[in-house]
């Protein structure tokens, strides 16, 4: 790993501003910009005369480039500090919106994709950064108001772009790029260090940098977390197949469109950013971590297995909100859980695994859902959901109460 002398928690200065707050602003503005942007990218590409097959991999580059690029920024953001490697992820995304927006061809596209999905590694980043600034009593909620700003940008931004988008295409696209260069420049301003080298220069040996990605198949499958990566990996999986083809589904059971679809998917979102923003500091002291993730992912099947056969709009609003509240206890415990059992110095490179682990499941996830889906039907494909979901609960109930950091 890179040569670190020595490395506080806390950063020397007192900011005036609370530094989640200012953390939960800066990942919001992001998934914001994103959020405006990856509605209208099938649309975009077939004005390009992009095919569907071309689309789907535009959309998979960006997951791999994650899956790829999130241990690597974890590890370096472990021997530099966080900071620098949020503002390397926001000008990087910026850039990649501009790339978009000037786009003429699917390689272009491409390009841009792969740049955003690489820069968008940094949330496992920000997610060291609430490890680095918050009390193990207080991780979850500080891992649920990263969850809560992820969901508020994926309910806003659509609706945003599509006001924006109304005329023409590119500008949602450069109000996005506007966005997250105006985020970059408060970050830049209003966001202290949490991880602070206190000897000499940190020593960053390239081969260890990228040591992470030529392991990572080791690592999920044998590292000590590797459970937690796992039920990490299962949940996402699941919520990315519903997500892949919740669209399909409301069309033909209820006949719902792009605003109806688009409606319901916002209900879904203010439902997760309820429970990851508030609902999760209330419970979590009380249960646990792992108690909630168990509890998660049985309100994530209950609410997903069902879903197709919703006979009514109440019924489908009742399972939408059982699923996202499920998912939304699951995927911060999960985070928090990770970080105690996690050294100090360590925390970019570990939470940078559990990214990783996010984005294949984000890959394989849509894919196994569409396929299914198209062959066997909505029925078979939301079932099978709540079984991924039931057979991370099974991991789950297999992983120790107490465990000590490594």
């Amino acid at each position: 790993m890179p040569s670190v002398e020595t490395v506080e928690r806390a950063p020397v200065d007192q900011p005036r501003r609370s530094p989640l707050l200012v953390l939960f602003l800066t990942v919001f503005i992001d998934l914001l910009g994103f959020g405006i942007v990856i509605p209208f990218l099938p649309i975009y590409a077939q004005r390009l005369n992009v095919g569907a097959a071309s689309v789907g991999l535009l959309l998979s580059a960006y997951s791999l480039m994650q899956f790829i690029c999130a241990p690597i920024l974890g590890r370096i953001s472990d021997g530099v500090g966080r900071r620098p490697v949020i503002m390397l992820g926001l000008l990087g995304s910026s850039l990649s919106y501009v790339i978009y927006g000037y786009a003429d061809s699917f390689a272009t596209l491409l390009i841009s994709r792969v740049v955003h999905g690489a820069c968008a590694a940094t949330i496992s980043t920000a997610m060291a950064y609430v490890a680095d600034t918050t009390s193990e009593d207080k991780r979850a909620h500080g891992m649920g108001m990263i969850g809560a700003a992820f969901g508020l940008g994926f309910v806003l931004g659509p609706a945003i772009g599509g006001l924006l988008g109304h005329s023409s295409l590119r500008t949602p696209v450069f109000a996005a790029a506007a966005l997250t260069f105006a985020n970059l420049i408060f970050a830049a301003v209003a966001l202290p260090e949490s991880h602070r080298r206190t000897a000499q220069r940190v020593r960053l040996r390239w081969k260890l940098i990228f040591a992470p990605v030529l392991a990572l198949p080791y690592q999920l499958a044998r590292h000590h977390l590797s459970s937690l990566f796992w039920v990490a990996f299962l949940g996402t999986f699941a919520i990315a197949g519903f997500e892949t083809t919740f669209a399909l589904l409301a069309r033909q059971n209820f006949g719902y469109y792009a605003y109806g679809v688009g409606g319901l998917l916002a209900f879904a979102g203010i439902v997760q950013a309820i429970t990851q923003g508030y609902l999760i500091r209330k419970i979590s002291p009380r249960t646990g971590e792992l108690k909630l993730i168990r509890f998660g992912l049985i309100i994530f099947a209950i609410g997903m297995a069902p879903m197709a056969f919703a006979g009514s709009l109440t019924m489908l609003l009742v399972t939408l909100a059982l699923l996202s509240l499920g998912y939304g206890f699951v995927s911060p415990s999960v985070a928090s859980l990770i970080s105690k059992r996690t050294g100090e110095h360590q925390q970019g490179e570990v939470l940078g695994l559990n990214q990783s682990s996010l984005a294949l499941a984000r890959i394989c996830g849509p894919a196994a859902g569409g396929l299914v889906f198209q062959h066997f039907g909505a029925p078979a494909t939301y079932v099978g959901g709540g079984l991924v979901a039931m057979l991370a609960l099974l991991l789950a109930n297999g992983i120790k109460q107490d465990a000590r950091a490594f």
